[in-house]
Protein backbone atom coordinates (compact mmCIF):
# COMPACT_ATOMS: atom_id res chain seq x y z
CA UNK A 1 0.00 0.00 0.00
CA UNK A 2 1.23 3.54 -0.55
CA UNK A 3 2.77 5.15 2.20
CA UNK A 4 2.94 1.82 4.38
CA UNK A 5 5.50 -0.75 4.80
CA UNK A 6 4.73 -4.38 4.78
CA UNK A 7 5.62 -6.48 7.33
CA UNK A 8 8.54 -7.70 5.82
CA UNK A 9 9.87 -4.19 4.66
CA UNK A 10 9.19 -2.90 8.21
CA UNK A 11 11.15 -5.78 9.85
CA UNK A 12 14.21 -5.47 8.02
CA UNK A 13 14.55 -1.83 8.71
CA UNK A 14 15.67 -3.02 12.51
CA UNK A 15 16.24 -6.74 11.85
CA UNK A 16 13.75 -8.43 13.38
CA UNK A 17 11.95 -11.08 12.27
CA UNK A 18 8.36 -10.72 11.13
CA UNK A 19 7.28 -13.49 13.78
CA UNK A 20 7.99 -10.95 16.54
CA UNK A 21 6.10 -8.09 15.30
CA UNK A 22 3.11 -10.34 15.13
CA UNK A 23 3.76 -10.91 18.64
CA UNK A 24 4.17 -7.60 19.63
CA UNK A 25 0.87 -7.39 18.04
CA UNK A 26 -0.80 -9.92 19.76
CA UNK A 27 0.29 -8.41 23.18
CA UNK A 28 -0.24 -5.00 22.69
CA UNK A 29 2.98 -3.55 22.40
CA UNK A 30 3.11 -2.53 18.72
CA UNK A 31 0.16 -2.05 16.44
CA UNK A 32 0.11 -2.22 13.03
CA UNK A 33 -0.88 1.31 11.31
CA UNK A 34 -3.30 -0.74 9.18
CA UNK A 35 -4.85 -4.34 8.45
CA UNK A 36 -6.20 -4.99 4.94
CA UNK A 37 -10.13 -6.43 6.19
CA UNK A 38 -9.60 -8.77 2.76
CA UNK A 39 -6.38 -10.24 3.21
CA UNK A 40 -5.02 -9.76 6.43
CA UNK A 41 -1.89 -8.10 5.32
CA UNK A 42 -0.34 -6.39 8.19
CA UNK A 43 1.18 -2.47 7.45
CA UNK A 44 3.34 -0.03 9.24
CA UNK A 45 3.87 3.73 8.77
CA UNK A 46 7.62 5.39 9.19
CA UNK A 47 6.71 6.99 12.08
CA UNK A 48 6.56 3.32 13.69
CA UNK A 49 9.95 3.32 13.79
CA UNK A 50 10.36 5.34 16.98
CA UNK A 51 8.09 2.26 18.92
CA UNK A 52 10.32 -0.42 17.34
CA UNK A 53 13.14 1.84 18.88
CA UNK A 54 11.60 1.71 22.04
CA UNK A 55 10.44 -1.85 22.30
CA UNK A 56 14.53 -2.72 21.16
CA UNK A 57 15.08 -0.48 23.94
CA UNK A 58 13.21 -2.42 26.41
CA UNK A 59 14.42 -6.03 25.25
CA UNK A 60 18.28 -4.75 25.53
CA UNK A 61 17.48 -3.32 29.45
CA UNK A 62 15.60 -6.17 30.20
CA UNK A 63 12.34 -4.24 30.37
CA UNK A 64 9.19 -6.45 30.04
CA UNK A 65 7.54 -5.92 27.35
CA UNK A 66 4.65 -6.12 29.20
CA UNK A 67 4.96 -2.90 31.33
CA UNK A 68 6.20 -0.78 28.42
CA UNK A 69 2.88 0.62 28.50
CA UNK A 70 4.17 2.76 31.58
CA UNK A 71 5.77 4.73 28.78
CA UNK A 72 2.88 6.17 26.93
CA UNK A 73 0.44 8.93 27.47
CA UNK A 74 -3.45 8.50 27.99
CA UNK A 75 -3.71 9.59 24.51
CA UNK A 76 -1.19 6.95 23.70
CA UNK A 77 1.73 9.41 22.72
CA UNK A 78 5.40 8.20 24.18
CA UNK A 79 6.87 9.76 26.84
CA UNK A 80 10.23 9.29 25.16
CA UNK A 81 12.19 11.32 28.54
CA UNK A 82 11.13 8.76 30.51
CA UNK A 83 11.82 6.26 28.92
CA UNK A 84 15.40 7.57 28.32
CA UNK A 85 15.80 8.16 31.67
CA UNK A 86 15.19 4.83 33.17
CA UNK A 87 17.03 3.41 30.00
CA UNK A 88 19.63 5.23 30.88
CA UNK A 89 20.12 3.75 34.67
CA UNK A 90 19.72 0.49 33.54
CA UNK A 91 22.41 1.15 31.35
CA UNK A 92 24.72 2.48 33.56
CA UNK A 93 23.68 -0.80 36.37
CA UNK A 94 25.03 -3.21 33.36
CA UNK A 95 28.13 -1.30 32.87
CA UNK A 96 28.99 -1.63 36.06
CA UNK A 97 27.87 -5.59 36.44
CA UNK A 98 30.16 -5.81 33.10
CA UNK A 99 33.53 -3.80 34.62
CA UNK A 100 33.55 -6.12 38.15
CA UNK A 101 33.10 -9.09 35.67
CA UNK A 102 36.15 -7.84 33.59
CA UNK A 103 38.11 -7.25 36.79
CA UNK A 104 37.05 -10.69 38.69
CA UNK A 105 37.86 -12.07 35.14
CA UNK A 106 41.08 -10.22 34.96
CA UNK A 107 42.05 -11.57 38.31
CA UNK A 108 41.36 -14.71 38.12
CA UNK A 109 43.48 -15.25 34.56
CA UNK A 110 46.41 -12.89 36.20
CA UNK A 111 46.06 -16.08 38.97
CA UNK A 112 46.02 -18.84 37.29
CA UNK A 113 49.19 -17.70 35.04
CA UNK A 114 50.77 -16.97 38.65
CA UNK A 115 50.33 -20.40 40.13
CA UNK A 116 50.65 -22.39 37.11
CA UNK A 117 54.66 -22.63 38.03
CA UNK A 118 53.23 -24.24 41.66
CA UNK A 119 51.13 -26.74 40.06
CA UNK A 120 51.53 -30.02 41.57
CA UNK A 121 54.92 -29.08 43.65
CA UNK A 122 56.35 -31.26 45.85
CA UNK A 123 57.44 -30.41 49.47
CA UNK A 124 58.04 -26.57 50.90
CA UNK A 125 58.59 -23.93 48.69
CA UNK A 126 58.78 -20.35 48.54
CA UNK A 127 56.72 -17.77 46.95
CA UNK A 128 56.04 -13.80 46.79
CA UNK A 129 52.34 -13.26 47.18
CA UNK A 130 50.56 -10.15 46.48
CA UNK A 131 48.45 -7.93 48.69
CA UNK A 132 44.62 -9.53 49.47
CA UNK A 133 41.61 -7.58 51.11
CA UNK A 134 39.43 -10.59 53.15
CA UNK A 135 36.60 -10.29 55.00
CA UNK A 136 36.55 -12.77 57.46
CA UNK A 137 34.74 -14.54 60.11
CA UNK A 138 35.17 -17.05 63.13
CA UNK A 139 34.85 -20.92 62.11
CA UNK A 140 35.18 -24.43 64.12
CA UNK A 141 37.07 -26.82 61.40
CA UNK A 142 35.93 -29.58 63.19
CA UNK A 143 32.74 -29.74 61.62
CA UNK A 144 34.29 -31.26 58.08
CA UNK A 145 33.50 -30.22 54.86
CA UNK A 146 30.01 -29.82 54.79
CA UNK A 147 30.65 -27.28 57.73
CA UNK A 148 33.15 -25.95 55.63
CA UNK A 149 30.90 -25.44 52.53
CA UNK A 150 27.65 -23.96 54.69
CA UNK A 151 30.24 -21.48 55.96
CA UNK A 152 31.67 -20.69 52.58
CA UNK A 153 28.03 -19.69 51.59
CA UNK A 154 27.03 -17.18 54.40
CA UNK A 155 30.17 -15.40 54.45
CA UNK A 156 29.88 -15.46 50.32
CA UNK A 157 26.21 -14.01 50.71
CA UNK A 158 27.50 -11.63 53.76
CA UNK A 159 29.87 -9.84 51.53
CA UNK A 160 27.32 -9.95 48.31
CA UNK A 161 25.14 -7.52 51.09
CA UNK A 162 27.90 -5.38 51.73
CA UNK A 163 28.33 -4.53 48.30
CA UNK A 164 31.79 -6.33 48.23
CA UNK A 165 33.30 -7.52 45.04
CA UNK A 166 34.43 -11.30 45.62
CA UNK A 167 37.36 -12.67 43.64
CA UNK A 168 36.41 -14.98 40.56
CA UNK A 169 37.74 -18.53 41.52
CA UNK A 170 36.07 -19.95 44.79
CA UNK A 171 37.88 -17.12 46.83
CA UNK A 172 37.24 -18.64 50.79
CA UNK A 173 39.87 -19.88 52.40
CA UNK A 174 41.18 -20.50 56.62
CA UNK A 175 43.24 -18.95 58.75
CA UNK A 176 44.42 -20.54 61.61
CA UNK A 177 46.30 -18.53 64.52
CA UNK A 178 48.57 -20.53 67.43
CA UNK A 179 47.40 -18.87 70.98
CA UNK A 180 49.00 -19.44 73.96
CA UNK A 181 49.69 -22.95 75.03
CA UNK A 182 47.65 -25.13 72.78
CA UNK A 183 44.80 -23.31 71.58
CA UNK A 184 43.99 -22.48 67.63
CA UNK A 185 41.51 -19.89 66.79
CA UNK A 186 40.25 -20.24 63.14
CA UNK A 187 38.78 -18.14 60.88
CA UNK A 188 37.17 -18.60 57.51
CA UNK A 189 37.61 -15.95 54.78
CA UNK A 190 36.38 -14.33 51.79
CA UNK A 191 38.98 -12.55 49.25
CA UNK A 192 37.26 -9.39 47.78
CA UNK A 193 38.60 -7.18 45.14
CA UNK A 194 36.93 -4.01 46.15
CA UNK A 195 36.67 -2.24 49.62
CA UNK A 196 34.34 -0.01 51.21
CA UNK A 197 34.71 2.11 54.78
CA UNK A 198 33.61 0.81 57.98
CA UNK A 199 32.79 -2.61 56.99
CA UNK A 200 34.20 -4.79 60.93
CA UNK A 201 36.25 -8.02 60.03
CA UNK A 202 37.86 -6.70 56.88
CA UNK A 203 41.62 -6.92 56.91
CA UNK A 204 44.52 -7.13 54.48
CA UNK A 205 46.89 -9.74 54.17
CA UNK A 206 50.42 -8.39 53.02
CA UNK A 207 52.57 -8.82 50.44
CA UNK A 208 55.59 -10.98 51.01
CA UNK A 209 57.05 -14.18 51.02
CA UNK A 210 55.48 -17.01 51.84
CA UNK A 211 56.57 -20.78 52.58
CA UNK A 212 54.08 -22.98 51.17
CA UNK A 213 52.84 -26.51 50.45
CA UNK A 214 50.31 -28.07 49.04
CA UNK A 215 47.81 -30.61 50.23
CA UNK A 216 45.04 -32.76 48.35
CA UNK A 217 41.47 -31.13 48.30
CA UNK A 218 40.13 -34.26 50.60
CA UNK A 219 42.32 -32.51 52.90
CA UNK A 220 39.05 -30.63 53.81
CA UNK A 221 36.88 -33.55 55.57
CA UNK A 222 39.41 -33.15 58.45
CA UNK A 223 40.12 -29.66 58.72
CA UNK A 224 41.36 -29.88 62.62
CA UNK A 225 43.82 -32.30 62.06
CA UNK A 226 45.28 -30.77 59.12
CA UNK A 227 45.66 -27.43 60.84
CA UNK A 228 47.04 -28.87 64.24
CA UNK A 229 49.49 -31.48 62.49
CA UNK A 230 50.78 -27.99 60.32
CA UNK A 231 51.34 -26.53 64.12
CA UNK A 232 53.38 -29.41 65.57
CA UNK A 233 55.29 -29.87 62.79
CA UNK A 234 55.79 -25.97 62.30
CA UNK A 235 56.48 -25.11 66.13
CA UNK A 236 57.66 -21.62 65.30
CA UNK A 237 54.92 -20.53 63.06
CA UNK A 238 52.10 -18.23 64.84
CA UNK A 239 49.67 -17.99 61.97
CA UNK A 240 48.87 -20.39 58.29
CA UNK A 241 46.40 -19.40 55.45
CA UNK A 242 44.60 -22.50 53.64
CA UNK A 243 43.61 -21.40 50.38
CA UNK A 244 42.53 -22.75 47.04
CA UNK A 245 45.60 -23.24 44.20
CA UNK A 246 43.61 -21.30 41.52
CA UNK A 247 44.08 -23.66 37.75
CA UNK A 248 43.49 -23.53 34.64
CA UNK A 249 41.28 -26.37 33.93
CA UNK A 250 39.03 -27.54 36.77
CA UNK A 251 38.97 -31.03 38.45
CA UNK A 252 35.68 -32.88 39.49
CA UNK A 253 37.82 -33.97 42.68
CA UNK A 254 38.39 -30.03 43.69
CA UNK A 255 42.05 -27.64 43.25
CA UNK A 256 44.57 -28.81 45.65
CA UNK A 257 44.98 -26.87 48.48
CA UNK A 258 47.89 -24.69 49.31
CA UNK A 259 48.92 -23.79 52.90
CA UNK A 260 50.72 -20.42 53.52
CA UNK A 261 53.10 -19.33 56.21
CA UNK A 262 54.58 -15.67 55.72
CA UNK A 263 58.29 -15.53 56.52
Amino acid sequence: MQGYLSISDFAKLRNVHPKSLRYYERIGALIPAYTDPETGYRYYSLEQLVEMDMILMCLELNIPLRDAEQYRQPNQTLDIRHLLQDGQQKALEKLTHLRNTMQQMEEALRRIEENQRYQEQEGVYRRHLRRRLILREPFIPSGGELAFKQSSTKIFLRGQSLGLLPAFTFPIGLIARRRQGDRIDTDIFLEVLQQKEGIANLEVLPEGDYLCQQKPAQALDHMDTLISEYFVQHPKANQVMITNLTSAYFDLKGPSLELQEQI
